[in-house]
Order: C-alpha cells, then sequence, then structure tokens
C-alpha cells in the first residue's frame, strides 16, 4: 500500500509536472506572443522617433531661419523707428516755422528769390552757347566770298540768246 500510495503520489506528481509544464508552455507562448508584439511596437516606434527626429531637425532649421530674419526685421524696424522719430521732429519744427505768416511770407521770397536766381542762370547759359557759336562760326569764315548784307556780291550772269530762224 505504501507503494502504491508512493506511485500515485508519484502519478500525481508527474501530472502535476506535466500539467504545469503544459501551463509554463503556454504561459511562455503567451509571454513570447506578447514580447514579439511590444518588439513589434518598440520597432514602429523606434521608426516614429526617427522620423520625428528628422521632422524636429527640420523645425529647428526653420526655427533658426525664422529667428534671424525677425532680427533682420528687428533691426529693420529700430532703424525705421529713429528715422520715424527723426522725421516727426523736422516736421514739428518746420510747421512751427511755417506755422507763422512772416516765416511763410519769407519762404515764398526765397522761393521767389530761387526761381529767378535759376531763370537768370539759364539766361547766362542760353547766351554762352549762342557766344560760342557764334564765335565757331566767325572761325569757319565764308570761304572767301565778299559779302554785303548777308547776301554774295559774287553772281554769276549767264546770257542766253533765242534767236528765231538762224
Amino acid at each position: 500500500m505504501k507503494k502504491s500510495l508512493v506511485r500515485i503520489g508519484l502519478i500525481i506528481l508527474g501530472l502535476l509536472l506535466i500539467s504545469l509544464s503544459i501551463w509554463l508552455a503556454i504561459r511562455l507562448n503567451e509571454v513570447q506572443t506578447e514580447l514579439n508584439i511590444e518588439r513589434q511596437l518598440s520597432a514602429s516606434l523606434q521608426k516614429e522617433l526617427a522620423a520625428t527626429r528628422i521632422k524636429l531637425d527640420k523645425v529647428k532649421v526653420e526655427l533658426d531661419n525664422t529667428r534671424k530674419q525677425l532680427n533682420e526685421v528687428n533691426k529693420r524696424s529700430a532703424v525705421t523707428q529713429g528715422d520715424s522719430i527723426k522725421l516727426s521732429m523736422e516736421k514739428k519744427t518746420l510747421k512751427a516755422k511755417l506755422d507763422s505768416l512772416k516765416e511763410l511770407k519769407a519762404a515764398i521770397e526765397r522761393v521767389k528769390r530761387e526761381i529767378l536766381q535759376q531763370k537768370q542762370q539759364e539766361l547766362l547759359a542760353r547766351k554762352e552757347a549762342q557766344r560760342e557759336k557764334n564765335v565757331r562760326k566767325l572761325a569757319e569764315g565764308n570761304r572767301g566770298f565778299v559779302l554785303k548784307d548777308s547776301k554774295s556780291t559774287y553772281k554769276p550772269t549767264v546770257k542766253i540768246e533765242v534767236r528765231p530762224g538762224c
């Protein structure tokens, strides 16, 4: 009986071991399946991470370019603001000058004098050009012809006589 109990115990133990190993094999297959799924997920996530890094690098380059452009625009804006301030100050001073009637009359007189001086300079330039033209014509001469009242005194005369019946 002891032997049969031992046999039964061994059989039960063997069955338990077999069921345990089957259960372990099933569990191992499940774990391997989960591991394969996790590996596939990890691989896809790695690919996605690589793609995201590439996109991130591109975005960084664009960000750097945009920052450079922003700095340039800010510099130009600062220069423009400085010019704007100067122009507004100049506008205020000019407006203050031209607001008074005396200043306005004086400005009109200055403009009239400038126009008159410009006309005089144009007249002098025309007179100088005419004088130079006359000097050139005088230097060219009249090629030996004697003139009277701006007409040549040398006129060749040709007589043509026509007689009937000759």
